[in-house]
């Protein structure tokens, strides 16, 4: 009976939604678990290119500290990340996630050699910088690609506001590494000069996209943090890196003034960052306790329906188009006469439509989202790119995306789009 089958449909139109956000709030979790484990390895980062500017004569002691945090923090996730295989995600965007799994697990188990390398003063403090930068890349690229089939535009929004944060305070992290090189060598390398720069413009566009999106409570976080004392003694030291070129021991004394104000600058982001989380993960839940209650009402209104049955549905609805809206007379007679008088064909029309219509406004609401989700994917991906093909640094990547949008009056996201696009173009050899 076609108003059994298309009852059917309706219910599991309704299921699918509910799988989808019972994978937002497994999204929400392991964003939290990855999170705390960026942000000890982002501090232990900063305490390695002191303990190595200093030769072991500073931070030793806390570089071990934040070791020890950064590994508890690892244990959780590898454990959470086991849980994602049995996952039913067979789709384009799971290859990808799982392919950013396996890259993530790959650079933690490099970490322990890595550390051996820093005790033994084997490696310089930028060599170590970039190779905690990549590992934290690794990380945040599961994290967007987790959040890629998101289809709720509430929990959407809050996702684009944790992510492009998230994002923002990694850059903040490299800049604070970046800051304690230049001033323990007095700035006298301009290389430095522009990757903080860099750093400083990336951290502004990923905290504009944050405001879009952000809920009004954390935004005001946010906006009294960046008015804060602390954050202008950041530009206070900032100017100074742009402006000077110091001598003597002056530069390493300012070095750890400068990690120390910036430490408490991303302690203070951190802060907004757990707020952000968890207005995350109260939406996913309340979302899904609402959904599960609508089911309940739908699947038992379908279920009446589909028992009266009897009346066929209409040709414009079965072709996808709404009785009010169908562009033609002759459809609308059609669709008239099919339309019996019981009321129980119309009954179940008017859920496919009220389905529809509700899908459609969700699809209008993500769009904006979405986009904003994809740019800052694509701009990674353009720099990974360029990062394994062209053996470039981060800063050199980023530098050639952006030269070449200002070259050719492009944004950004467009340039590396087209990178994306030749590199398939070209195959693995690009």
């Amino acid at each position: 009976m076609l108003n059994q089958d298309i009852a059917d449909f309706l219910v599991r139109s309704r299921q699918c939604e509910i799988e989808g956000l019972e994978h937002l709030l497994a999204t929400s979790i392991m964003v939290g678990r990855i999170r705390a484990l960026i942000h000890g390895l982002q501090r232990e980062r900063g305490a390695t290119n002191l303990f190595l500017g200093s030769r072991g004569q500073c931070y030793a002691e806390r570089m071990i500290e934040y070791r020890r945090e950064a590994g508890i923090a690892e244990g959780e996730v590898r454990a959470h990340l086991v849980g994602w295989l049995e996952r039913p995600r067979c789709h384009t965007a799971a290859s990808r996630f799982f392919a950013h799994v396996a890259l993530a697990l790959h650079g933690l188990g490099e970490l322990s050699r890595l550390r051996e390398k820093v005790d033994r003063f084997e490696i310089s403090a930028p060599e170590a910088m970039e190779r905690f930068n990549d590992l934290v890349r690794h990380l945040l690229a599961v994290v967007f690609e987790a959040a890629d089939p998101v289809s709720d535009p509430a929990i959407s929004s809050a996702l684009v506001a944790l992510l492009n944060f998230m994002q923002g305070k990694e850059l903040a992290g490299q800049e604070r590494a970046v800051g304690v090189a230049g001033f323990g060598l007095g700035w006298r390398e301009e290389a430095l000069r522009e990757a903080l720069m860099h750093r400083i413009d990336a951290q502004e566009r990923c905290f504009q996209i944050f405001s879009e999106f952000a809920d009004a409570a954390t935004l005001i976080r946010w906006q009294q943090l960046s008015a804060s004392p602390l954050t202008a003694e950041v530009e206070r030291l900032r100017r100074m890196a742009f402006t000077r070129t110091l001598q003597g021991d002056s530069g390493f004394e300012l070095a750890q003034i400068w990690f120390d104000q910036a430490t408490r600058r991303i302690d203070a982001m951190k802060s907004i960052e757990d707020d952000l989380e968890q207005v995350l993960h109260d939406l996913c839940e309340t979302r899904l306790v609402r959904a599960h209650a609508e089911w309940v009402d739908d699947e038992a209104r379908i279920a009446e329906l589909a028992r009266e049955g009897g009346a066929s549905l209409p040709v414009g609805v079965i072709l996808g188009y709404p009785v009010d809206a169908a562009a033609s007379g002759v459809l609308l007679d059609v669709e008239r006469q099919h339309v019996m008088g019981g009321g129980v064909g119309r009954s179940l029309i008017e859920l496919v439509q009220m389905q529809s219509r509700r899908l459609q406004s969700v699809e209008d609401e993500l769009r904006a989202a979405r986009e904003a989700l994809e740019e800052r994917k694509l701009i990674e991906q353009a720099k990974a790119l360029l990062i394994k093909h062209r053996g470039m640094t981060e800063d050199e990547a980023y530098r050639v995306l952006r030269k070449a949008a200002m070259d050719q009056g492009k944004r950004l996201i467009e340039v590396a789009r087209a990178a994306i696009a030749m590199a398939e173009v070209l195959g693995p050899k690009f």
